[in-house]
């Protein structure tokens, strides 16, 4: 009989924040040097808007894993699903009441705004790949050794 290496224990939501340190420092960097590119390319009066872009990219997919690991923990795949797509729509809502109280403001660079958003979502997009590949998550329980023939 050959021995099993042993299985760490991981608490619940460990995933969730391991995900989410692999997402937020690579996306808010990159975010930080679009406010930046966005600033010299549309000038000084859009620096606001581009900061205002990259808190708003970061706190849509933060608070995403954030809801994610408080309301889950580990559930059922079933709940998971159930409970993600009902976190997602909720984003979405919550980002269009957003665009619209912001859709007539004169003071919002509208370009610089996007422009950042979209970066956030790339970057936080391939770290959060990177994350897993890398993670080495277990997504799905380790077999029990019981004492009939496996």
């Amino acid at each position: 009989m050959t021995a099993t290496p042993p299985v760490p224990t991981v608490r619940a939501g460990a995933p969730f924040e391991l995900l989410l340190r692999g997402a937020v420092w690579p996306s808010a960097a990159a975010g930080a040097v679009a406010v930046v590119g966005v600033a010299l390319w549309r000038g000084p009066g859009s620096l606001l808007s581009g900061v205002l872009g990259l808190v708003v990219g970061l706190g849509y997919f933060a608070a995403g894993l954030l809801l994610l690991s408080r309301l889950l923990r580990d559930r059922s795949p079933l709940a998971f699903m159930a409970v993600g797509m009902a976190i997602y729509l909720g984003q979405v809502l919550v980002l269009l009441v957003f665009m619209l109280a912001f859709l007539d403001a004169a003071w919002l660079d509208g370009r610089a705004f996007g422009v950042v958003v979209l970066v956030v979502t790339l970057a936080w997009q391939v770290a959060l790949w990177r994350t897993t590949r890398r993670g080495r998550l277990l997504v799905f329980d380790e077999p029990t050794q019981t004492g009939g023939a496996a």
